[in-house]
């Protein structure tokens, strides 16, 4: 985690100096970055409830494990891609958000990976 936070600095500065009419954001990771998707799977891992989202417009659940924004969708505004990122798992989601960008991360994604992992190196 703490490798990660070094990156998001110097990518949203590069991103907002070379932005383009043809951008798109596609978001993969865990619980950092799920915009919903956990909304749509079977699993105990959900963030449709008080905190989660209370300063956001209308002070209601995102899904988002978050009180507001996450950092995707904070790249894709000052990108002035979109305002969110949506989940792709979204039963709503139009052809232009998919186009101009979705969120494939789910909370969960990493320790199922790490399990995997440990799994096949034992």
């Amino acid at each position: 985690m703490e490798n990660t936070k070094l990156y998001v600095v110097p990518v949203y500065i590069l991103a907002i100096f070379f932005n383009t009419d043809n951008a798109a954001i596609l978001v993969f990771g865990d619980s950092t970055v799920d915009a919903g998707n956990n909304n749509y799977i079977d699993t105990p891992l959900k963030a449709n409830f008080f905190p989660y989202g209370q300063n956001c417009p209308g002070q209601k659940a995102t899904a988002r494990f978050s009180d507001g924004e996450l950092v995707p969708d904070m790249l894709a505004s000052a990108l002035k891609i979109k305002e969110a990122v949506p989940p792709f798992l979204d039963t709503n989601l139009s052809d232009a958000e998919v186009i101009t960008g979705v969120s494939f991360a789910s909370a969960g994604a990493k320790s199922h990976t790490l399990m995997y992992m440990i799994h096949w190196l034992t």
